[in-house]
């Protein structure tokens, strides 16, 4: 079934290859992609590669790949059309025939166009910030201990103090009110709703940048006693607190062990500029599991630095859970005095931060001491409500992290240890917050590709670097559609030139997804290597004589087997003919 390509455009942007397989398996930053052990056969060190800028996975074993579509077709083990009736139930989307696919196309467009607005206005706050208006901001970033480089790095900005300023900088810019207003940059007037007015006024600017580098929201913070002390951008078509991270942008190609999370814009930045640069921020005080699938991209472990107050404590006994149920490490660095990160490392520097890091609690001791203190351990009746409400919190763990805290458990209630033990047995049928690991059913043994098959693959990798290295290559003299033997990299090749020779462009991941089967994995094997090509050309016309030299010799090998199978004397003279002749031209070949 041929699918609308807006609404598969739709579909894949809703359903990130990151985020997807990020749910089935741990993945790990390296080198620009993420890396995991491949579920798809048995793996013993980390072969399977994904690469969020192009949307596709690969196994560099068993050559497993291809789009989030070809990686749910083998994870729940559906076929093509229902791996995409999966994607669109995931996302909340209807099938294409019950859509309208122009309307699809609109939203597209209008999503762009609503990026491209906060980019702009980015560029205006941060230039705003260092012109005659962006005085009281940056003597407040002086004051707060906030330097030149790092307000630089984060984007930083101001927002001046007038009523329609960017909107009239927008909209010369080319920009309607419409985008602006669904971008949250604009909001319209209260008593005459015609009237315009810039929603950011005399705020110090924080821009919220995704994963992909895009600005998508702001965040602004009031440098006087103004209330509310901050406002932020709420829901748009890009941009929902629910499924982003302030500052995730910044962890994008490292390998982390951990990542700190934190409640506030200004905690991030100072810990990132006092070197602790794996810091984030949940855009809210609750983490929400789709922030939880997004920290699983970039680290096993999530350290909670939250406020001692009473709403940053019941975010982190949330945050555990969910940290937990998505396959993640919570664990809490216990902050002294009710400070926050930000006046913690500004008070005793980083370096007695990380000490507090090393002395963290785990998120089951947290919630098993935040128990203790809110039920007391001063009366029977307080030691005993906690002792109920801790074994029933730790019986629903596995055996061995069971035993990690009962003695804990005992000691605080003043019981036996043998009647926690017992106590903590009862509730082992209760449910886990541990969700089970998926299960794979196509199982795959790895295989090496042959000789010819790599040239083919880095010939189509060459065709698509660009549309014009692509109608460069196929206008060699050399190429030729003939020279791949694979069924499946020809027709993609073929399909590819057509696409850049009418539209002058190619929407290769979404072609990608449109595969199955061996297509889609030697197709995709293609395309992961196209970032190690810098001059595609040349490399393909290297290629086409390799090629030309492989052909040459096969045709001789099939040759020679027609000569020895040959009864007739005047047909082997004829072949032995032919043989000679490629034979010579192989030689010539070779030479040059």
């Amino acid at each position: 079934m041929a699918f609308p390509e807006a609404w598969m455009n739709e579909l894949m942007n809703r359903n990130d290859i990151a985020q997807v397989i990020s749910e089935y398996t741990q993945l790990t930053p390296r080198g620009g992609k993420l890396w995991a052990h491949c579920p798809f056969h048995t793996d013993k060190t980390p072969s399977f590669s994904v690469s969020p800028d192009k949307q596709l996975f690969h196994c560099f074993s068993c050559k497993a790949g291809g789009s989030v579509i070809q990686f749910i077709m083998q994870a729940e083990n559906l076929p093509f059309i229902d791996a995409v009736r999966f994607l669109a139930n995931r996302a909340g989307m209807e099938m294409p025939n019950e859509i309208d696919d122009r309307k699809l196309m609109a939203q597209k467009n209008r999503r762009e166009r609503i990026y491209e607005a906060n980019r702009e206005a980015a560029k205006y706050y941060f230039k705003a910030l260092y012109g005659p208006e962006g005085g009281p901001a940056r003597r407040y970033l002086q004051n707060r201990g906030v330097n030149i480089e790092t307000a630089k790095r984060f984007g930083l900005g101001f927002s001046p103090d007038g009523f329609d300023v960017l909107y009239k900088h927008l909209t010369e810019a080319g920009f309607s009110r419409e985008v602006l207003m669904d971008a949250g940059l604009v909001v319209p007037g209260r008593k005459d709703p015609d009237k315009t007015y810039d929603f950011f006024r005399g705020r110090l600017m924080f821009p919220v940048i995704n994963a992909m580098g895009k600005v998508i929201a702001f965040g602004g913070r009031t440098m006087g006693p103004d209330e509310p002390k901050y406002i932020n951008t709420g829901d748009t078509p890009v941009y929902n607190k629910r499924e982003n991270i302030y500052a995730i942008n910044l962890l994008k190609g490292k390998k982390l062990d951990d990542v700190i999370m934190v409640e506030g814009y200004m905690d991030v930045i100072s810990l990132h500029q006092a070197g602790i640069d794996n810091a984030v921020a949940s855009l809210g005080t609750a983490l929400t599991s789709q922030q939880a699938r997004l920290l699983k991209r970039f680290a096993p472990r999530v350290y909670y630095a939250y406020d001692g107050d009473e709403a940053g404590q019941k975010a982190m006994i949330r945050g555990i859970d969910i940290l937990r149920e998505s396959e993640l490490e919570p664990r809490v660095i216990v902050i002294p005095g009710g400070m926050d990160p930000d006046e913690y490392v500004k008070a005793f520097g980083p370096e007695s931060f990380l000490v507090l890091k090393d002395a963290s609690i785990t998120g089951i001791r947290f919630k098993l001491e935040r128990a203790a203190r809110l039920n007391g351990l001063d009366t029977p009746d307080g030691r005993e409500r906690f002792a109920r409400e801790a074994c029933e919190l730790i019986g629903a763990l596995d055996p061995v992290e069971r035993d990690r805290y009962i003695p804990f458990v005992a000691e605080s209630a003043a019981l036996p240890i043998d009647t926690i033990r017992e106590q903590c047995g009862a509730s082992v049928g209760k449910s886990s917050n541990n969700t089970a690991p998926a299960r794979y059913n196509n199982y795959k043994k790895p295989k090496r590709d042959g000789e010819r098959l790599l040239c083919e693959k880095k010939l189509l990798s060459c065709v698509m670097v660009s549309c014009e290295a692509g109608l460069d290559i196929s206008r060699l003299e050399s190429f030729s559609l003939t020279l791949f033997s694979s069924p499946h990299l020809r027709a993609f090749c073929a399909k590819l030139i057509a696409e850049y020779s009418v539209k002058g462009r190619a929407e290769i991941p979404l072609m990608v997804a449109e595969l199955e089967g061996e297509a889609a994995e030697e197709v995709s094997s293609a395309y992961s290597d196209t970032d190690d090509i810098s001059s595609p050309v040349p490399v393909a016309e290297d290629l086409l004589k390799k090629l030309g030299l492989l052909t040459l010799k096969d045709e001789l090998t099939e040759l020679s087997a027609k000569v020895n199978a040959a009864a007739d004397p005047a047909e082997r003279s004829a072949l032995m003919k032919d043989y000679t002749a490629k034979f010579a031209e192989l030689q010539k070949l070779t030479k040059a």
